[in-house]
């Protein structure tokens, strides 16, 4: 329950910072700190983020959520089941965002990629790569994951605003809508995990 009241309250700050950040000041203040980031262009940085582009954008979230789906009817774990969900869950709630919001891009004067649809907020690669490596720490509780999630995500955080295709504002929204649909999607994990049913348990003797 203190999951759920959690996550619905931050689903509501995305949707007042997407309308908020429409409005000229903030928009303003948004393309001075890409203009900062976008200032430090080179070509390995732009490798990385074009390598950071191509490996977490539709068609990869497409093979992803279906490799994901593979792999919950074959081991048929919930562990398996709730990365899916997780996966689907952030994602897909970045794309609803997009249309409820309809913030349109950056100018397209400083893109590096081109035309790439109308809609900003939030980014769908930043979105996608947070999901999945949530979905990742859900099969596998291990430190390393979650070091390697944060870096992977701070990378592309930095890659869209770095590639001229997303403002800071939309890339920072992508982290709260994925951390308000995982809460959501894990609220129900803990309670029904039998073993911490057993830990709970005081033991007796005699």
């Amino acid at each position: 329950m203190i999951r759920l009241v959690a996550g619905l309250p931050l689903l509501v700050l995305v949707t007042v910072l997407g309308f908020t950040a429409e409005t000229p000041g903030w928009t303003s203040a948004d393309l001075a700190v890409g203009q900062v980031v976008q200032d430090g262009r080179n070509p390995v940085l732009t490798a990385v983020a074009l390598l950071l582009n191509l490996g977490f954008g539709t068609e990869a979230g497409v093979v992803i959520s279906v490799c994901l789906a593979l792999f919950a009817l074959v081991v048929r774990t919930p562990e398996a089941v709730r990365a899916l969900l997780v996966v689907l869950a952030g994602w897909g709630a970045g794309a609803v965002f997009k249309v409820l919001v309809h913030r349109p891009r950056p100018p397209g004067s400083g893109s590096m990629l081109g035309l790439t649809g109308e809609t900003s907020f939030p980014s769908g690669h930043v979105c996608l790569t947070a999901a999945v490596a949530v979905a990742v720490w859900v099969l596998v509780r291990r430190g390393w994951v979650i070091a390697v999630g944060v870096v992977l995500v701070a990378g592309q955080m930095f890659a869209r605003v770095y590639l001229g295709v997303h403002y800071p504002t939309d890339v920072l929204a992508s982290i709260i809508v994925v951390a308000a649909t995982s809460i959501l999607v894990l609220a129900g994990g803990a309670h029904h995990d039998p073993r911490a049913s057993r830990r709970a348990l005081p033991s007796y003797s005699g």
